[in-house]
Parts: structure tokens; C-alpha cells; sequence
């Protein structure tokens, strides 16, 4: 018969709290999830009928008590006196007759679930190397596009402003050499002007 969904959350649970307790991580939920934890035991209690099993969580659970100096029982009646001498003396009878039955197999479920951790954080490490590394590249592209087009505006400006220079001092060129034609037309004309009317004045002159 497979585990339960209650047995499989509070297998994880463990795995969990005991990876913490191994690597001192310091996380204020862990009181919570050992509250949690003995919760879960008393609603598997009600469905299991394996006691061997619920020793073994119990015992477990009252390890990640002892390494975090938890004293305070949510339950008192697991933690009687009679009741932790009852699991020792289990224990060692198990030890004593089935070596081969103990929790190394839930240690190496920790293990295993350690090295899973450590491969996900591995694996998410890459993956926002990866991303990191793709991001950089289109910002150099995008930076040195950019300085392209400004080294670009920038001789085109050069240019436009060297052109136009030069056309401005063609225009001014252009209007003072017209001013001096316009300035000699007028000049002209003012003899032209003086002339006839010399001509004119003597011409009446002459008539009376």
C-alpha cells in the first residue's frame, strides 16, 4: 500500500526542517513548521496504523526540536516519559534484530533531497548567468549602435556646419559685390540725371 498524501507532506516537511537544522539556516518560520509537523502527526496518527512508523517521525521530530531548543510540547502525551522510553526501547529492539531496517533510508532521502536543492540553485544559477550574459550582449549592441548613429549625427553636423559656413561666405560675398553694382547704377543714373537736366535748363534757355 502506497504512502498517503498527509504521510508524503509530512515526509517533505521533515526533509525540509532537518536539511535547515543540518546547514544552520536561520529562518523564523521553523518553529511554525515544527508546530505544523506535530500537527500532521496526530492527523496521521488517526489514519496509519503503522506505530513504527509514527516512532520514527516522532523521534525526528524531537531531534529538530533538541538542535533548534525547542522545549515547548504542543502535545504532551508524545512527549511522556513512558512514551519516549516506549520508542527507545523499540528502537534498540530493531536495531538489535533488523539492523538493517533503520532511518538510513530516510537520510538518504535528505541527502537526496539536498543534492536536489543544490542541483535546482545550480540550475537556476545558470540560467540567470545565461540571461544576465544575453542581456549584456544586447546592451553592448544597443550602446554601440547608439554610438555609431552620435559618431554619425555628429560628422554629419560637422559637415552641414563647415557647408554652411562656406555658403555664408558666399551670400556675404554675393551681397556686397551686388551692393557695389547697385551703388554704381545709382551713380549713373544721378549723372545721367544732372546731364539732362543741364541740357534741358540750357535748351530753355536758348528758346527764351
Amino acid at each position: 500500500m502506497g504512502l498517503s498524501r498527509q504521510e508524503v507532506n509530512l515526509r517533505r516537511l521533515l526533509a525540509k526542517c532537518e536539511l535547515m537544522c543540518k546547514t544552520k539556516k536561520e529562518d523564523d518560520r521553523i518553529e511554525k513548521y515544527v508546530e505544523t509537523l506535530e500537527d500532521m502527526l496526530q492527523e496521521l496518527k488517526k489514519i496509519t496504523e503503522s506505530s513504527e512508523s509514527i516512532q520514527a517521525y516522532n523521534r525526528r521530530i524531537n531531534y529538530i526540536k533538541t538542535a533548534l531548543g525547542i522545549t515547548k510540547n504542543k502535545y504532551e502525551d508524545e512527549n511522556d516519559p513512558e512514551s519516549m522510553r516506549k520508542d527507545l526501547l523499540g528502537l534498540r529492539q530493531r536495531i538489535v534484530d533488523k539492523p538493517e531496517i533503520s532511518n538510513s533510508g530516510d537520510f538518504d532521502k535528505v541527502i537526496e533531497h539536498n543534492e536536489n536543492i543544490q542541483r535546482k540553485i545550480t540550475e537556476d544559477m545558470l540560467h540567470l548567468t545565461m540571461t544576465l550574459k544575453e542581456q549584456s550582449e544586447i546592451s553592448n549592441r544597443i550602446i554601440k549602435k547608439d554610438t555609431e548613429v552620435v559618431s554619425k549625427s555628429t560628422e554629419i553636423t560637422e559637415n552641414n556646419f563647415g557647408k554652411l559656413s562656406v555658403e555664408s561666405s558666399k551670400l556675404a560675398e554675393h551681397s556686397k559685390r551686388a551692393w557695389k553694382c547697385w551703388m554704381w547704377i545709382m551713380l549713373v543714373a544721378v549723372v545721367i540725371v544732372f546731364i539732362n537736366m543741364v541740357l534741358f535748363m540750357k535748351l530753355m534757355k536758348k528758346r527764351y
